[in-house]
């Protein structure tokens, strides 16, 4: 089945080109705009490509787990890994408690208020509503080198920097890497150098993740969930 862009995809490089714009116009204006003016507008450009690859993230991902609540899905149209970490993340604040405080009513009650949890794992039942972004998306969607691993086995996918790597012929965890340590200098240290040249890049590079990502990911859950579960 060939592949359709995501609409989170679509956001994504609506968001890129809107950045550009405004980069392209500090560009140029090499006599106009004062040297600090344009490295503030390149550096606030590194701020911005990092989050529009943290919220597209986000978004695929969302999208995934709201259409297969949407069409009804079965349990096994998700991969049995994912439900499995949703089921034990969450039970984590039930546990906690119990070995604090040694009760087991307490763990029973909670275990009980969490039951419909454990309907994921009859394969024929209907995926229930319930917030797996929050369990398992929303705190490894920050696009480090770990987090993009941890994030996409999750969801049964366990080899994703390798089959980016892969498709976008480089070597996706040195240009990550790369590119978050720059992000992560300027919000913590003191500033690197940036030049136009760097930036032009940058933007090249995420729109190529971007792009890489999405053809990963449709292949990934026309394999286990179906072509009409894509976002």
């Amino acid at each position: 089945m060939p592949y359709r862009r995501s609409k989170a995809r679509d956001a994504a490089t609506q968001r890129l080109k809107g950045l550009k714009s405004s980069f392209t116009y500090a560009k140029v204006r090499t006599r106009i705009l004062p040297t600090v003016i344009r490295d503030s507008i390149f550096q606030n450009c590194v701020f911005i490509l990092s989050a529009t690859l943290e919220d597209y993230i986000g978004e695929l991902t969302s999208q995934w787990f709201a259409n297969l609540a949407m069409n009804g899905a079965a349990n096994s149209a998700m991969p049995i890994i994912t439900r499995a970490l949703f089921a034990a993340k969450s039970q984590e604040d039930a546990f906690r408690r119990f070995f604090g405080l040694s009760e087991e009513n307490d763990l029973a009650v909670r275990t009980i208020q969490h039951q419909r949890v454990f309907g994921l794992f009859n394969e024929g039942g209907t995926i229930p509503t319930l917030d797996f972004q929050a369990k398992l998306v929303k705190d490894k969607k920050f696009p480090s080198i770990n987090n993009i691993d941890a994030l996409f086995r999750r969801l049964g996918f366990p080899k994703m920097l390798q089959a980016l790597s892969r498709r976008t012929r480089t070597n996706m965890e040195f240009a990550l890497r790369a590119f978050m340590d720059v992000r992560n200098a300027l919000a913590h240290e003191n500033p690197p150098s940036i030049t136009d040249v760097d930036i032009d890049r940058y933007f090249s590079q995420v729109a190529g993740w971007v792009e890489a990502i999405d053809r990963e990911f449709y292949g990934h859950v026309v394999k286990v969930s179906g072509a009409r579960h894509w976002a």
